[in-house]
């Protein structure tokens, strides 16, 4: 896997259409489209960042087309099928615990995606980097996407009632405030949105502001409800195969690590909160009525999806971790991150 050691490697770049350069080239599994948010805000930015940190020492080689469904993103950086890639939490919620905190749903007050994503990685630094190691794999950066909001093509969510019986697609991180509302959970990856939307398949979508238009759905979309900090996040991180990671020169870690961890989660975070702010000035130009969800209305969904934050304190208890103590830790350094 590692370039300049094994011919896996070379074998896959190849395969996927991307050549070798530099001293260390890590093949990147692409499976999500440059335009979408996670991509164009985080990830290429990474990916220029290092290569500037290393002064072009590390380049990173993104293949063509996924080499895994999102789901399997651990399991194949394991393997070796790919060097790198990106991991969204809610498809491997059995196997890795700690990015979960941030995606407890209503759990937390409106906050910058900047400011959530800096102490969600501190908090995993400080807590969960020891305590749940994740084998075959090297963890360089985890960050949270902004809060998450209700899109469909049917009719008006003003109260929560308005929501029941609505076919509406979300991560399975969303699955039980989804249900709570009333509505059909259809459990199906993000970027699948606009197909089963435009086919009908569903009624709407569960989705941060910004990936309406990440996913290319301005004007597909009838309705917006928002619901302050979004019924939930999802957080995303960049994993490494352990034994590349391993084999590289160790200033070339360095450089990786001088741009990952809390300085990217810094400037992913950032920069989804101007995309945020970009895409909301546009929803009601493209033809969206937006609504703001009133708080004694998502108050309803507190006590029904409380067990969410109960299961999760279960988990982090048989890790050997106290949860009241991880999460006031998470809410100091989310109030730390804002001054």
């Amino acid at each position: 896997m590692f370039m300049k050691k094994t011919a896996t490697a070379i074998a896959l770049v190849l395969a996927t259409g991307v050549t070798a350069s530099a001293e260390t080239t890590l093949v990147f599994n692409r499976y999500l489209p440059d335009q979408n948010e996670i991509m164009r805000t985080g990830v290429l930015p990474w990916a220029k960042a290092v290569a500037e940190a290393s002064n072009g020492s590390v380049t990173i080689d993104f293949t063509a087309s996924s080499l895994a469904p999102p789901p399997a993103q651990l399991d194949m950086i394991r393997s070796g099928i790919a060097d790198a890639a990106i991991n969204l939490s809610s498809f491997t919620a059995k196997q890795w615990l700690a990015p979960l905190i941030g995606e407890l749903p209503l759990q937390f007050e409106p906050a910058t995606s900047a400011d959530f994503s800096v102490a969600l990685w501190r908090t995993y630094d400080k807590y969960f980097r020891e305590a749940e190691k994740l084998d075959g794999v090297h963890v360089v950066a985890l960050w949270s996407l902004s809060g998450n909001h209700v899109w469909n093509n049917k009719r008006p969510v003003q109260k929560i009632s308005d929501a029941q019986g609505l076919k509406m697609r979300v991560n399975p991180n969303g699955a039980a405030v989804t249900s709570a509302m009333g509505s059909v959970v259809v459990s199906r990856p993000a970027v699948e949105s606009f197909e089963i939307i435009t086919r009908g398949v569903v009624d709407g979508t569960v989705l941060p502001i910004s990936s309406v238009q990440g996913l290319r759905l301005l004007e597909e979309l009838r309705y917006g409800t928002l619901f302050g900090d979004g019924l939930y996040r999802s957080t995303v991180s960049i994993v490494i195969n352990e034994g590349v990671w391993d084999a590289m020169p160790e200033e070339d870690r360095r450089a990786i690590e001088q741009v990952s961890g809390e300085a990217l989660a810094r400037l992913a975070g950032g920069n989804l909160d101007t995309a945020e702010t970009e895409v909301r000035a546009l929803l009601e130009p493209s033809g969206i009525e937006v609504f703001e969800m009133p708080a004694e209305e998502t108050e309803k969904l507190v006590s029904a999806v409380a067990g969410e934050k109960d299961a999760w304190a279960a988990r982090v208890t048989e890790l050997g971790l106290d949860p009241e103590e991880v999460l006031a830790y998470f809410r100091e350094q989310l109030a730390a991150a804002g001054e």
